[in-house]
């Protein structure tokens, strides 16, 4: 590669030594008389192509220093190899699980001074499989009876909730620990009086519990549901012409077990 003009010949030449080291080349120039004139280590990457331009560039700029006598014929810039960063590929996000959702339906034992069967119906939705979701439930019952004077009241709540729900685990097992407003129907009727009648009344209130459940198949597993609502009206029933009352339990316990069927936005 010519990088000077040629100049007369003489019978002493400088010489330049080039070495290829690890991080990119070391220069030397040595005159005639065997005294190194000039040396760098230059830290640059590239073709042998380049590398040989970058190290005429560096002899070529010593060698007008030592020899005046040599003018650079060129006016276009001389293309010097650039050392370049290694370019780092951009992270890839990690996935969010997707979302997932079950819904489940299944006989029920409650407790409220007295036992009665009954059947829940729930649905949950989870954001990201584990963590904070959304949970509805309603849940019915069979009647339960109290004395009252000379006759008896059979009566019976329907209940239903809204409730934020909190998951642990994934996959096969998850406990879910739900907690929300509820609203209570209940329903009373009076039994061997002259004149029985029927009256009905609302009530909000609170819901706690938890939830496990076992996965039996990809879509389908098995829940044990455990429930404590506590009602904040007083609700009684009453009598006449003899006045008896009853104040009706404002907490109810209720458990059941159930098959859910579940599924995630990601599709099967």
């Amino acid at each position: 590669m010519s990088m000077l003009p040629a100049v007369p010949d003489t019978a002493r030449h400088d010489v330049a030594h080039v070495t290829r080291i690890d991080r990119g080349l070391r220069i030397e120039l040595v005159n005639s008389d065997a005294a190194v004139v000039a040396e760098r280590s230059l830290e640059v990457e590239g073709s042998c192509t380049e590398l040989a331009a970058v190290a005429a560039v560096v002899i070529a700029s010593w060698e007008s220093d030592v020899h005046p006598e040599f003018t650079h014929s060129r006016a276009d810039p001389i293309p010097v190899a650039e050392s370049r960063a290694p370019v780092t590929a951009p992270a890839t996000p990690v996935p969010r699980s997707p979302a997932y959702y079950d819904v489940v339906v299944g006989p029920s034992f409650s407790w409220a001074s007295s036992f009665a069967a009954g059947g829940t119906l729930s649905g949950t939705w989870i954001a990201h499989a584990a963590g904070l979701g959304l949970r509805l439930f309603a849940a019915g019952e069979s009647t339960r009876t109290v004395e009252l004077g000379q006759g008896q009241a059979d009566w019976r709540r329907w209940t239903g909730s809204l409730e934020a729900d909190w998951r642990i685990g994934r996959g096969r097992v998850a406990l879910d620990m739900h907690a929300g407003l509820g609203l209570s129907w209940l329903s009373a009727t009076g039994v061997n009086f002259q004149q029985n009648q029927s009256r009905t009344s609302f009530s909000p209130g609170a819901v706690l519990g938890a939830r496990a459940s076992w996965g039996i198949a990809r879509h389908l597993a098995v829940c044990l549901d455990v429930v404590g609502l506590y009602w904040t009206r007083s609700q009684t029933v009453s009598s006449a012409p003899i006045v008896a009352q009853r104040e009706l339990p404002q907490f109810q316990a209720l458990a059941s077990v159930g098959l859910a069927l579940r599924q995630s936005t990601s599709g099967p």
